[in-house]
């Protein structure tokens, strides 16, 4: 049979079988460095991704956060997904293990555990394709806080006199979730649970019985929340010496 009257189709696919199986008569391309960041080449297998790092917020509560990188492949062979890195446990690749042909689209799913973080947390996964490409991809999450205090220490001198003091508890928005009890861990120490408003606003008032002496009072926060970031949380309250010029006590 002569090679050339085949279709170039189907030699491509031809090649890409020996080459993912182990064929020796296609030799592996060294790693290159991607182009703005945006391809992962080796030898003529090359993806073009849409974005390399996605930003986003995730919603409180949530703990998983799916992050979708769209590429394209321009090159004239198959393209698979051989593996990932990543930079650690906090976020995982997914690929839905069917070969992307060329001039065809495939996708990357990115799954970013928000477990037992705040804030704005950036991570890194590695994608390696058959042929030794490899690329990497990065993600920023914002996640937001559940619960807004307008202040988690209170603070008294020994000497003034006991006032009540206390904290505004805001709940962000598209949390769900309401506050259901207040303790203190030191019974020198009175608070109460003030609703404002369920599932919004809500005050602690806090009290010390006296300020003769220094002490420290923990209080714990419940929540109805599921995500156990949100169902307990802790304010303090001191009763401390009085501040020296230049603010030490």
């Amino acid at each position: 049979m002569n090679v050339n009257s085949l279709p170039k189709q189907l030699l491509a696919s031809a090649a890409w079988l020996l080459l993912v199986f182990g064929g020796s008569v296609i030799s592996r391309a060294a790693d290159s460095q991607p182009a703005n960041g945006t391809s992962a080449r080796a030898g003529s297998v090359t993806a073009k991704f849409d974005k390399v790092e996605i930003k986003t917020t995730s919603q409180p509560g949530v703990g998983v956060v799916d992050l979708c990188y769209e590429f394209t492949n321009t090159g004239d062979f198959p393209l698979a997904v051989e593996g990932f890195t990543q930079s650690c446990g906090c976020m995982a690749g997914e690929w839905d293990g069917v070969p992307v042909n060329p001039g065809s689209t495939g996708k990357i799913i990115a799954k970013f555990l928000t477990q037992g973080l705040r804030g704005t947390v950036s991570k890194h996964l590695g994608v390696k394709f058959v042929a030794s490409g490899s690329i990497e991809l990065a993600a920023e999450v914002t996640i937001p806080d559940a619960l807004i205090y307008s202040a988690q220490t209170l603070h008294w001198t020994i000497g003034e006199v006991a006032k009540p003091q206390h904290v505004d508890i805001a709940i962000g928005a598209k949390s769900f979730l309401r506050v259901l009890s207040v303790s203190a861990n030191d019974p020198t120490f009175s608070c109460e649970l003030i609703t404002i408003k369920e599932s919004e606003n809500y005050r602690v008032v806090i009290t010390p019985n006296d300020t003769l002496t220094e002490r420290v009072c923990v209080l714990q926060v419940r929540t109805d929340s599921k995500d156990p970031r949100d169902a307990l949380h802790g304010l303090f309250a001191l009763v401390e010496k009085p501040k020296a010029e230049g603010g030490k006590p």
